[in-house]
């Protein structure tokens, strides 16, 4: 098992940009009322700067996510790779408006999903922010090297 060190996010941000961009697909891990997983593939777009990382899922209000995130609005992105490169991003969602569309459309073209665009009616999103994030290199994990740990303060 690895064992995880604390850094600062501007210390992991580059690792994080990558797994992220080359994975793509997330498992979005959210809970329901008893407390158990629920996880579904899904498409983050993130802004990542050495100051704040912030993401954005455009997705559509199913009534087990809504009732999931009423209930609890903490959820986790996990990004896995073959190499077992991992990035794993716990998240407060909250759910947002149209304006979200822009920021879902630097990462993909949204209207191939809502064609009527951001008042497509089954259209929504919701914003993320991490508050803890680790990243695990395969390679690094194999050498004994510790993982990059960073949590919100």
């Amino acid at each position: 098992m690895a064992v995880a060190t604390l850094v600062r996010l501007s210390e992991l941000v580059d690792a994080l940009a990558e797994i992220t961009g080359r994975i793509v697909w997330s498992t979005v891990s959210t809970t329901d009322r008893q407390g158990r997983p629920r996880t579904r593939i899904m498409h983050p777009v993130w802004r990542i700067t050495p100051e704040s990382v912030t993401g954005w899922i455009g997705t559509r209000r199913t009534p087990v996510k809504v009732a999931h995130l009423a209930r609890s609005p903490w959820l986790t992105c996990s990004y896995w790779s073959p190499e077992h490169d991992a990035a794993f991003i716990d998240c407060r969602a909250e759910w947002a408006g149209p304006q979200a569309w822009d920021r879902l459309a630097t990462g993909y073209d949204p209207s191939t999903l809502w064609p009527d665009g951001p008042g497509s009616p089954d259209f929504a999103a919701l914003t993320l922010t991490p508050y803890r994030i680790q990243i695990i290199r395969g390679a690094d994990v194999a050498a004994g090297l510790p993982t990059p740990l960073w949590t919100a303060p």
